[in-house]
């Protein structure tokens, strides 16, 4: 083969990964749109999509106990990979925050130093498989142990990371396709977050 040859088949191979890669995405987005659709009559919300690009989201005013509730997809750069991530957000009112990242998925931060600054130290006491993390460690570790929000939080094992507060809950995962959208498993996991809102807001706001 001639060099231009190899160049010609080589700018084939590429077309032709990048083609199904645009596609395998479509067809992601398109999923997502049609499962989106059956949270709507559950908590009178509507599905947006900002661009062909752009992953759909759900977004409820309200949500099921006044709250408001986001469903949204977004790509993550992990080490050299890129992934989905699945990320539910449902609003609250807190003093401080606290953030759980599960122990086996957590990949070492690049700037060590600044994530520590950022969430706070590592917490005691925290049951696997998460592990704790926050700037008001007393506060943190006190309502982590009310039984009403641990019970709660260990249902949330299907999440990698929960970011408590200060102004919502926000819980991510990988993205699984449609297992992600199912309909059960959403609304357990919304219910799940807005009892972990509303016990958390009854937690004292200093230790």
């Amino acid at each position: 083969m001639t060099l231009g040859q190899i160049t010609l088949f080589f700018l084939t191979i590429m077309a032709v990964i990048v083609i199904a890669m645009l596609v395998h995405s479509y067809l992601d987005k398109k999923r997502i749109m049609e499962r989106l659709q059956y949270l709507k009559a559950e908590y009178k919300g509507e599905v947006l999509q900002e661009s062909l690009f752009e992953y759909p989201r759900f977004y409820s005013a309200n949500g099921g106990s006044g709250r408001r509730f986001d469903l949204f997809f977004n790509v993550v750069k992990v080490g050299r990979q890129h992934i989905l991530y699945s990320i539910y957000s449902v609003t609250t009112s807190l003093p401080h925050s606290f953030l759980l990242i599960k122990k086996d998925d957590y990949k070492a931060i690049a700037d060590e130093a600044r994530f520590t600054e950022e969430n706070g130290g590592i917490l005691s006491g925290i049951d696997p498989p998460f592990q704790g993390r926050s700037r008001e460690p007393k506060w943190a570790e006190h309502v982590y142990q009310q039984k009403a929000v641990n019970e709660s939080i260990q249902t949330l094992d299907g999440f990698t990371s929960v970011q408590f507060g200060p102004d919502a809950i926000v819980a991510g995962k990988p993205y699984e396709e449609t297992a992600d959208t199912d309909p059960a498993w959403v609304f357990r996991s919304v219910k799940t977050l807005e009892k972990l809102a509303q016990g958390l807001e009854q937690c004292p706001a200093s230790i």
